[in-house]
């Protein structure tokens, strides 16, 4: 880990962390493969032709049909050996490229950008002349954000990267530089990919010990200002604008976190969740959950006839509009 950085923010109030979301929304235009055909690519031979699959929630649904109808309890290695290789193989087919919307997002002035994508589509938008696909780039542009003593232990974090992240050099538009986070796994990493529903939850457990861990040091700091150590902390007390990511309720880390983010008691973060028109039933119950959970619900002015490529611009316009308010 050759590069040094921190990310110190006020816990509250103007200047706090301003951080952007993105799902797969945001790299259909670069021709990214859907979750949908991931998991089909996982899928065992013996289980291509099984039917009700898909009212199963999506982590479930993966270890159904991604695990032999013969697998013993306890599972042996080599059936977990042979889940691993067929998701490595399958992470190679990942595409590694920007589209015109991931461009504009360098130019947002963003503190931070998680994403929920494997790929390294994000990280080209940034870095247009490097190749991440390169184990040589990736080291050259990788932060750890741990202490000293928790390095001790692991010398880098790998299958769950919840203080590790990419960063792109401080520049006028933003004095602290901007980090890039795959808080669901990247794809060089096969074993760190979150998929399965056993994941979701071991990367839940380490979430909860990070806002433990971040509760602890606000406790012992009056002066309003906190080094920020992992990308659930970031999320607890920044503010944070979700496009492109549907906020699935599978996506059980992330709602235990926006929860806890409405009860934080030492941080005024906002939540914004931008989505396109129209809104049937099933979606306005959705954004009725966001809304109970702390989020507010953004269109962008979009309307039912609004097409892609024009919401998301409008939508990046408005986030863009948002933290010019912000840091003024």
């Amino acid at each position: 880990m050759k590069r040094q950085v921190s990310f110190v923010y006020p816990m509250k109030g103007p200047g706090r962390p301003q951080i952007l979301l993105i799902g797969n929304g945001l790299e259909y235009k670069s021709g990214q493969r859907s979750w949908e055909q991931l998991v089909r690519d996982l899928t065992l031979p013996e289980k291509r032709n099984m039917s009700g699959v898909e009212s199963l929630p999506f982590p479930l649904r993966y270890e159904l049909l991604s695990t032999p109808s013969t697998s013993p309890t306890p599972m042996g290695h080599e059936d977990i050996l042979q889940e691993e290789k067929r998701l490595a193989q399958a992470m190679k087919a990942m595409v590694h490229r920007s589209n015109p919307l991931l461009e504009k997002l360098p130019g947002l002035r963003m503190d931070h950008i998680f994403t929920t994508n494997y790929s390294y589509c994000l990280e080209q938008a940034f870095f247009p002349h490097r190749n991440f696909g390169c184990s040589r780039t990736r080291s050259q542009f990788r932060f750890d954000l741990r202490d000293r003593e928790s390095k001790a232990i692991q010398t880098r974090e790998v299958q769950y990267r919840l203080h590790t992240g990419y960063f792109f050099p401080a520049g006028p538009d933003a004095p602290q530089g901007t980090g890039l986070w795959h808080i669901h796994g990247e794809s060089s990493v096969p074993q760190g990919i979150i998929l399965g529903h056993d994941r979701y939850g071991r990367l839940l457990a380490r979430i909860v010990q990070c806002c433990q861990n971040t509760a602890q040091r606000t406790a012992r700091t009056n002066v309003g200002k906190l080094p920020f150590l992992s990308w659930p902390s970031l999320f607890l007390f920044g503010d944070v604008y979700i496009l492109g990511f549907g906020f699935d309720s599978c996506e059980f880390d992330l709602w235990w976190l926006l929860r806890r983010k409405q009860r934080e008691r030492n941080g005024d973060g906002k939540v914004y969740f931008y989505d396109k028109p129209p809104f049937d039933a099933q979606k306005k119950m959705h954004h009725s959950l966001l809304q109970a959970n702390g989020a507010e619900v953004q269109t962008a002015g979009a309307t039912d006839r609004t097409d892609y490529d024009t919401f998301y611009a409008a939508a990046i316009q408005d986030i863009r509009q948002t933290v010019e308010q912000r840091r003024t």
